[in-house]
């Protein structure tokens, strides 16, 4: 989670619990040790909250990778500069979706919901009386909301294989395929090469540019909702302690 480095307080309330069994594990054996029901708690929420961070590192990562696409682009191989950089779009689409699965995951763990992570969705979440007595429902719609920018273009590469969203890239596609195509012929090419990497770089920054302002837009809902949940998780916490008295 980027927050200029700083951990957030729900990461330091929960990664770093002093009632933490990660405090007793064995790197020598590789073994988590034994766990009463408090510190299964504890261990399932750092793990299904450390995943949704990590879903927000990489869609940040991916962003990245798109930003240097161009210039590490596979060389010597059968795929143009122009399938790399529409790698690394498509990665961002299926990435930044990602994270509200995450979301859902953690939530599940943080009330100890019981439900198996492949039967988590969002109507069984959001509906749930234990999410919306903690008001964790309107903060979950506004991640999904969020999440879900992308839909359509995450969807069509699921579903068809590709994204096909952007007339202006695949025009340019097209430019570097036949490009390639007649370089691999050697035959002297139809295009200007300085204006062919002026074009796509530009198209690279205004993707990118707006990739970044829409994981900032993901990252402040998912910071709300963490906002509400760390009370959650003191109580919770609070309440298994009491049960095993």
């Amino acid at each position: 989670m980027d927050n200029g480095d700083e951990p957030l307080e729900i990461e330091k309330a929960i990664l770093l619990d002093e009632d933490s069994p990660l405090k007793r594990i064995d790197l020598k054996k590789r073994e988590i040790p034994d766990v009463n029901e408090l510190e299964g708690y504890i261990y399932s929420c750092g793990q299904s909250l450390a995943l949704v961070s990590a879903s927000i590192d990489k869609a940040r990562l991916s962003i990245a990778l798109l930003e240097c696409s161009y210039d590490l682009s596979p060389k010597g191989t059968k795929h143009t500069a122009d399938e790399f950089i529409e790698f690394a779009i498509e990665n961002y689409f299926l990435r930044s979706a990602a994270i509200y699965d995450r979301c859902l995951i953690f939530m599940n763990k943080l009330l100890n919901l019981g439900i198996a992570n492949e039967s988590i969705g969002h109507e069984l979440i959001i509906t749930n009386e234990h999410i919306k007595g903690f008001s964790l429902d309107q903060k979950l719609k506004a991640v999904r909301k969020k999440c879900t920018e992308y839909r359509v273009e995450r969807n069509h590469i699921v579903h068809h294989g590709r994204y096909t969203g952007n007339e202006v890239f695949y025009g340019i596609s097209a430019i570097h395929k036949a490009n390639s195509l007649q370089l691999s012929m050697g035959v002297k090419s139809s295009f200007d090469q300085n204006l062919i990497e002026e074009i796509t770089r530009e198209v690279i920054e205004i993707q990118v540019s707006e990739f970044k302002d829409h994981l900032d837009s993901i990252n402040s809902a998912v910071n709300a909702l963490y906002e509400v949940t760390l009370p959650v998780y003191l109580l919770k916490k609070h309440e298994i302690k009491n049960a095993m008295l």
